[in-house]
């Protein structure tokens, strides 16, 4: 642990500081005076803040290295945090980047979902959700026919995403490239959402394909006419004087990333962080690896360095006036002050405790005694914190036994959290009755951790706490939307993560199971469903147009069912 006097010996010069564990950065900063802003960490510790005492009493050493001006620390620290991805630094938790599109530059360009901005070509995004940015890759193959294989070969006939009507060819010349540019601008257009230039050519195309006789290139045509025109009645809907940008709204502690592209709301994260001081790592960390926008909307203070480094990023304009309407919407979505007010009213009045900052709930999910995993999801002031989920396959045993399966998991959590690994939540929220009430309890003496625990069944939606009090949520239905909340969250995470397992470990088992699946069957199987349960829903009709006998599901649905 580092002391007070050791610290009062850095200089009183701007640079950047690097708390470390057995010579591990933990945690790196950046200061106009390294002595007053490490004397600074040493109060904020001394006073009970958890992030700040974390820091101290984990290192064992620190060092500083002094720059020229306050830029230059600013930049230096976000290379080393970027570098070493300290765990008590936010700003490496979104400098990876999320998911874009990036249409390549290249004589026959593609589409590739990438991270980070150093590609060449033009870059779409950020999509939160990677599944997202798949789904909307999968659609511009769909309705552009860029090509899908990745470098482009020349073959003498066409690979099956030809016939699946996903590509158009080019490595087979089976397109000329005045028209694949003319589709690649297509797709550039649906993303960016300037469409007018681009409809008056494809109208053009479209009369030059019905002269030449080519119906099926002109229904293709008529296709991505339709998507693009209906994206432009979308953006005369939306009223937004501005067609790409980004806001970054802070309600103290609480932060919403929300994207506006072609003139329309289309995505938001909203995070919960640990201090306000850690406001302006999140958005140099959010901007590290992701585009900025032509415009950039803010509602707090940032210094002359994050401003100077943001504009070295790019350029793009820096707005505070957000529309009104769009205001009212985000603050819809991070509107947690009077939730608060209630929610504590409510847990004192229900339960007899204060609003709880931070809660986890569990949940154990198996198929049949196989691929049996756990699951733990964190509300966290009013929100689920997404990037505080865990998930757990289960180890010690294998058969049906949710209490064997329960006390391995919260083992597993107890000693990370005993060990300061993870951030100590004040109450644990368990899917289950006594039986998983009492586990619970157990380990939480076995390992001295100050949490309450209550139980949540089912059935009669009845929570029950520690002293066997048994309260029905559907009578109180403030409490019941935190408590249902992190129960449902938690069932679904760990449903999820055990479906999986499932498809990743036995996908390919079931396929090899089922008579008359070939490899080319299997592969029609895997490039247009996702699971085998988007398999399993899908029309008949559709199957024999892909040439699968629809058959087929009933003799999978045997086998897993």
């Amino acid at each position: 642990m580092i002391d007070l006097e050791y610290i009062q010996r850095a200089p009183d010069k701007p640079g950047v500081y690097i708390f470390k564990k057995d010579n591990k950065p933990i945690y790196i900063g950046k200061a106009k005076s390294l002595k007053d802003r490490l004397v600074q960490h040493y109060k904020l510790a001394e006073k009970g803040d958890r992030k700040e005492r974390a820091i101290i009493e984990n290192s064992t050493s620190i060092e500083w290295t002094i720059t020229r001006n306050t830029y230059e620390a600013l930049t230096l620290e976000i290379d080393l945090i970027q570098l070493y991805k300290p765990r008590y630094n936010i700003m490496h938790k979104y400098g990876g980047g999320y998911p874009l599109l990036l249409i390549t530059q290249e004589a026959f360009p593609t589409i590739k979902v990438v991270r980070g901005t150093h590609h060449k070509g033009q870059v779409f995004g950020p999509f939160f959700n990677t599944s997202k940015a798949k789904r909307v890759k999968r659609l511009l193959h769909k309705i552009f026919k860029l090509r899908t294989c990745d470098p482009m070969p020349i073959r003498n006939s066409p690979c099956m995403d030809y016939h699946l009507g996903l590509c158009s060819a080019p490595c087979c010349g089976y397109i000329d490239k005045q028209s694949y540019d003319l589709y690649v601008k297509s797709a550039l257009a649906l993303l960016s959402g300037d469409v007018s230039d681009v409809l008056e050519e494809l109208y053009s195309k479209i009369e030059e394909e019905m002269q030449k006789m080519n119906f099926e290139k002109c229904a293709m045509i008529r296709d991505q006419i339709q998507s693009l025109e209906n994206l432009s009645k979308g953006q005369r809907v939306s009223g937004l004087e501005y067609q790409r940008a980004d806001v970054i709204y802070s309600m103290g502690r609480l932060v919403g990333i929300f994207l506006i592209r072609s003139g329309r709301l289309v995505d938001k994260e909203i995070t919960a962080l640990d201090s306000l001081e850690d406001l302006e790592e999140f958005l140099v960390g959010f901007y590290y690896k992701n585009p900025l926008p032509k415009q950039l909307f803010i509602n707090f203070d940032i210094t002359e360095e994050t401003l100077w480094w943001l504009k070295e990023r790019g350029s793009f304009e820096l707005r505070r006036d957000i529309d009104k309407e769009l205001e009212e919407i985000i603050k819809e979505n991070l509107d947690y002050q009077i939730q608060g007010e209630l929610l504590q009213d409510e847990f004192e009045r229900v339960l007899g405790i204060s609003l709880p900052k931070r809660i986890e709930g569990f949940d154990i999910s198996h198929f049949y005694g196989d691929y049996t995993v756990g699951s733990c999801v964190v509300w966290e002031e009013g929100i689920m914190n997404k990037r505080d989920y865990r998930r757990y396959r289960i180890k010690s045993f294998e058969g049906i036994d949710d209490y064997k399966a329960l006390e391995e998991v919260l083992t597993r959590r107890a000693k990370r959290l005993k060990e300061g690994e993870e951030k100590m939540p004040d109450l644990w929220l368990i899917d289950g009755g006594y039986g998983q009430l009492r586990v619970a309890i157990r380990i939480r003496d076995r390992f001295s951790l100050p949490i309450k625990i209550y139980s949540l069944a089912k059935e009669e939606e009845i929570l029950i706490s520690e002293e066997g009090k048994e309260i029905p949520l559907k009578e109180n239905p403030i409490l019941y939307r935190v408590f249902g909340l992190i129960r449902d969250e938690a069932h679904r995470f760990a449903l999820t993560y055990n479906r999986k397992l499932r498809l990743k470990e036995g996908i390919r088992d079931v396929l090899d199971q089922i008579k008359g699946i070939g490899e080319v069957k299997k592969k029609l199987i895997y490039r247009n469903f996702e699971n085998l349960y988007e398999f399993l829903r899908a029309d008949d009709q559709r199957l024999k147009n892909l040439g699968i006998n629809p058959a087929l599901k009933q003799q999978i649905a045997k086998y897993l069912y």
